[in-house]
Formats: structure tokens, sequence, C-alpha cells
């Protein structure tokens, strides 16, 4: 039995078909890779980006100085200083010595000025105020002035001081001369007599009895009561009936005296009220 034969036309359309099948498959397994490899990329990126997530303690401890950088070292205490001499108002010299306290230290410009005021004005031994300080001498040879304000002290180093004040003048002193005989002063023209103060009548008054009472007030040294005043007493006294005839009206002691022409006197700090009988 004879095979078929196919045409040579059949043969060359079949290669075709096969060699165009196969590019095909080719592409289509290399697109798969590239879009594998292209998501592969896009992952590892994400995952590059994305920031991390910190824990622990955010106060970490500081790490000690550096040996190269030490810390600063504390401040020097404070020291006395010497800020020069001075001349006192007894002419001697001292130096001026601002001395270092828990309070500080004084200036050496303030510690100069009040040294010297301080010395420029003549002074006895007790404490004087120096422009707000306190100065004084104390019994040290070494430093035997000081002045002093609110903890802080200055001193003067030396025999500088003020200058003393100059002693009270002295009393007159009255002598008699023996070789002269005392001398007596006196004057032909007699001394002026006392103002001389007159009685003044302030009228009448009518007593318990229905009797009247002329009412005198009396000058004398001591002066001389006022009418008004004695007319009030004297009404009181007259009308007061009384077991004895001493009474005591407004501070006045009235009372009668074994006299015809005034029976009755009120007194008072020298001050005297007569009662005339009529």
């Amino acid at each position: 039995m004879r095979k078929p034969r196919l045409a040579v036309g059949t043969v060359a359309a079949l290669a075709v078909i096969v060699g165009l099948s196969g590019c095909s498959k080719d592409k289509e397994d290399h697109s798969a890779h590239a879009s594998s490899t292209t998501a592969s990329a896009t992952t590892t990126a994400a995952a590059t980006t994305t920031p991390a997530k910190l824990t622990g303690s955010p106060a970490a401890p500081l790490p000690p100085p550096s040996p190269t950088h030490p810390a600063a070292p504390a401040p020097a205490p404070l020291a006395d200083v010497d800020c020069g001499p001075v001349t006192g108002g007894n002419g001697a010299t001292a130096n001026v010595i601002a001395f270092a306290s828990d309070a500080g230290r004084p200036g050496c410009t303030d510690a100069i000025t009040v040294a010297s005021d301080y010395l420029g004005i003549p002074r006895t031994g007790d404490a004087a105020s120096v422009d707000g300080w306190t100065c004084e001498p104390q019994p040290d040879t070494t430093i035997p002035h000081i002045c002093f304000n609110g903890g802080l002290t200055i001193g003067l180093r030396g025999d500088a001081a003020p200058a003393s004040p100059p002693p009270p003048a002295p009393s007159p002193r009255r002598t008699v001369d023996p070789t002269q005989p005392p001398v007596t002063t006196t004057s032909s023209v007699p001394p002026a007599p006392a103002p001389t103060v007159e009685d003044v009548n302030c009228g009448p008054v009518t007593d318990a009895a229905g009797a009247t009472r002329t009412v005198i007030a009396v000058g004398n040294a001591a002066g001389r009561p006022g009418c008004t005043e004695a007319i009030n007493v004297a009404t009181t006294y007259v009308t007061t009936i009384a077991p004895s005839d001493a009474v005591v009206v407004e501070g006045w002691q009235c009372n009668a005296q074994p006299a015809p022409t005034t029976p009755s006197v009120c007194s008072k700090d020298g001050l005297v009220i007569a009662l005339r009988a009529n």
C-alpha cells in the first residue's frame, strides 16, 4: 500500500506555523520573567524605605566628663587686700586693709574713702558713724582702728588715728588782789517799786438771810480774780447753809473772819475775794 506524499508547500507551511508558535512561547516566558523581576524589585524598595521602629529608654545616661575637658574648678576663696596707705589727723600713716569674710570683701575705693573720712576729723575714743559705717578704736596694737558695716570690715594697720579734739577752754579764774581794797558800788537811785494791783468792786450779792454783801476782787502780788468768777463763788458761798463757816466752792476756800468790815473771804492760789458787809 502506498503512503500518501505531502506536498512541498504543505511541509513549508507547517514549518512556519511551528516556528511562529515557538517565538510566541518565548515572548510569553520573557514577559513573565520581567514581570516577576519588577515585582521583586518593587517589594525590596518598599521594604528599604519603610522606617524602622526604635525601642529602648529615650533618657540615656550621659558619659562622664572627658579627660581632655575637665569640669571648671571652684572659685578661689576671698583673701584680705591691702588697699594702700592713708595719713591720719595725728600725722601718722596706716595701711587700709579690706578684710574678707563670709559677707564678702569691701572694695578698695570705699575702704580708702571711709578710712580717710574717719581720720580727717578730730574725734574722741567713742564709736563714730562715717559714711554709713561704724568706725572705732579697738585694743589691738596691729589693727588699732576698724570700720564695719553689714558684716564687711575695714582695718587700719599702723599708727594713723584721728586727731584729738582740742580741750575745752578753761573757765576764767577770778582772784582778789590783796594790795587793792574791795570796791563797794552803791547807787542813789532807789529800786523801782513793784506794780500795784488795785482792788475792784464787783457788785452786791444777797445772802441766805436776805442781807447784802459787796464782792471785792482783791489785788495783790499774785494778781486779781475776775469779777465773773468772784460773783459766782461769792453767791454760792453766802447762799449755802453749812454746819460751819468754812466752805469749799469751786476750789476756793471760803470762811468767816473776825473783821467787822470784811467778815468773809475766799482764797485760791494766792488770789482773794472779799465779801464786805453793808
